[in-house]
């Protein structure tokens, strides 16, 4: 039997509803994409954030044209 899988509407991640799940402020989101926007790579903007590559692409995705 499947578990219920949910999707987070601020980063787009998905996560199940009884796994310890970190969510990234929305502070750490609009740094992200202030770097992306001064030429920083995404790959270098995970490692310096400390967050997955796959969620620093879709936050740029998501929120990068957003001002």
């Amino acid at each position: 039997m499947g578990r219920q899988r949910y999707l987070c509407r601020d980063c787009g991640k998905y996560f199940l509803g009884d796994a310890n799940y970190h969510h990234h402020s929305k502070k750490l989101r609009e740094e992200a994409s202030k770097m992306y926007a001064n030429g920083m790579s995404m790959r270098a903007i995970s490692r310096v954030l400390n967050v997955p590559l796959g969620t620093v692409f879709t936050w740029i995705k998501r929120y990068g044209g957003q001002k």
